[in-house]
């Protein structure tokens, strides 16, 4: 299932208004029932202000991904919605919201659903996204300026396909978070971490080498290893994915990868 196939057009609006967070989730409901055939818009405004009970959708810069399950639903629908004074919505960095993303879908796809939350938070992150959607003047332009944004690759594809054992050792864990999101975005859910130490940290129990520590830097010795299996056809995109997070791997001194030949696999680590 790709994210455009989701989107109702007749749930989409450049015109929210919203003096409460209450209030923003009602109309966010309202409009994005006008979309679902048979569902009433007080059910779907339940159950987003449940979801938010768990913690805030409002995230930063400007952007909220309302969101919730909803059993007996036979799909996924979304709508957009752009607030140009913004409603103070509990979001992150205590600043208003602008951008909101409404997601409902049936409660036994959950997979599917965590995928969908994360290309939509890749995209947002994007400031040329954000700058395109606040500028659109029409909800055409709101959905073009989106859609330039979202892979249009199928969550859903199932066909058979050699693969490679994807390894990344970062040493710089900060990008540890985007790069998990970037393989849920791709739908790779069978994802192992590995914590383990470098040369340095073994050096400094060998007192013959004390004197010399300073010559390996400053940097930690402690490092991340993710382990995946992903499609060969897809890990020259991927990487070019994990490029636009750590930067140029050619020029990177605390992350690499290596993409692995398989002799033989059995099972599977799929949440």
């Amino acid at each position: 299932m790709d994210i455009f196939k989701i989107i109702r057009d007749e749930s989409c609006t450049i015109q929210l208004s919203a003096k409460s967070k209450d209030e923003c989730i009602l109309k966010l409901s309202e409009l994005l029932a006008k979309g679902v055939p048979g569902m009433p818009a007080d059910k779907i405004n339940l159950a987003l202000l449940d979801r938010e009970k768990i913690g805030s959708t409002g995230f930063e810069e400007g952007v909220a991904i309302p969101h919730a399950k909803i059993a007996g639903l036979d799909d996924f629908y979304m709508g957009i919605a752009f607030s140009r004074k913004g409603v103070p919505f509990e979001s992150v960095d205590g600043k208003k919201s602008h951008i909101f993303f409404t997601i409902i879908g049936p409660d036994e796809r959950p997979k599917e659903h965590l995928q969908i939350l994360a290309q939509l938070s890749r995209i947002t992150r994007n400031p040329n996204a954000r700058r395109e959607m606040k500028h659109a003047r029409s909800v055409t332009a709101l959905k073009e300026a989106f859609l330039r944004y979202v892979s249009a690759r199928d969550f859903s594809e199932k066909d058979v396909r050699k693969n490679k054992l994807l390894m990344i050792i970062l040493y710089d864990k900060r990008f540890l978070d985007d790069i998990l999101e970037l393989f849920l975005e791709r739908g790779i859910r069978g994802v192992n971490i590995l914590e383990s130490t470098g040369i340095k940290d073994q050096l400094s129990t060998i007192p013959l080498f004390g004197d010399f520590l300073d010559f390996l830097g400053e940097r930690s010795d402690v490092s991340k290893t993710i382990m995946t299996i992903v499609p060969e056809k897809e890990v020259a995109e991927i990487i070019q994915g994990i490029e636009e997070i750590v930067g140029d791997l050619d020029k990177h001194t605390g992350a690499m990868v290596m993409a692995l030949d398989l002799f033989m696999m059995k099972g599977s680590l799929e949440i």
